[in-house]
């Protein structure tokens, strides 16, 4: 059964509620995490695009269904789209140039949140956000436009995660820490409370910060 839906701050965040089908956007690793949360979620996913570089017709269940040209022939009133593009480094990338693109032609993300992450009524999720398999996300965070919370990720209290940021797979973030935007907090690293994040920094995998 489809959940309904449930208030995120100032917003209504869509996880598997929403009538319309979806097309992921990449068919590498981490579009295979998107759809498997999306598969749990119960959304209709019409295709993957991507580049050519998968040489298999489907990833997990999915068929690639060409480049992201074959979006355009739905119109952004048919479909909902989820970026299946992963972000390795921090700044401006291939997934954030390939969102700007989409949406200028009037389409709009997905924000998925996987059904076994644990999230606090009051935590505000923008358009786009993905929260991956295991993660937890407590009271007053927010969260920006097409940021990644991944798998197993812990964001404490009263925390500002900014557009288009990648918090990496069982990062963990201590209260009343700001992530400035396409920044990327690596896989494992910790950061204690209080501490500011520039725009498009790097903390490394493992590392931790003070």
């Amino acid at each position: 059964m489809l959940s309904a839906g449930y208030q995120k701050g100032t917003m209504t965040v869509m996880t598997g509620c929403e009538s319309l089908p979806v097309v992921v956007v990449g068919d590498g690793g981490h579009a295979s995490v998107v759809i498997s949360s999306l598969n749990r979620l119960g959304v209709e996913i019409l295709g993957a695009t991507g580049e050519g570089k998968n040489k298999k017709e489907k990833i997990l269940d999915v068929p690639i269904i060409g480049n992201d040209d074959e979006i355009t022939k739905w119109s952004p009133e048919e479909i909902r789209l989820v970026n299946g593009i992963g972000m390795t480094a921090p700044g401006f990338s291939q997934r954030h140039a390939c969102a700007e693109r989409l949406r200028v032609l009037g389409f709009r993300f997905l924000a998925v949140v996987d059904p076994t992450a644990v999230i606090s009524p009051d935590v505000t999720i923008s358009e786009g956000v993905q929260v991956m398999a295991g993660a937890v996300i407590q009271p007053g965070v927010y969260i920006g436009q097409d940021a990644i919370v991944n798998t197993g990720a812990r964001i404490d209290h009263d925390c500002l995660i900014g557009d288009g940021c990648h918090i990496c797979p069982g990062a963990t973030l201590a209260g009343s820490i700001t992530v400035g935007e396409q920044s990327v907090v690596g896989a494992g690293a910790t950061i204690i409370p209080n501490v500011r994040i520039s725009e498009r920094s790097l903390v490394r995998a493992g590392s931790l910060m003070s």
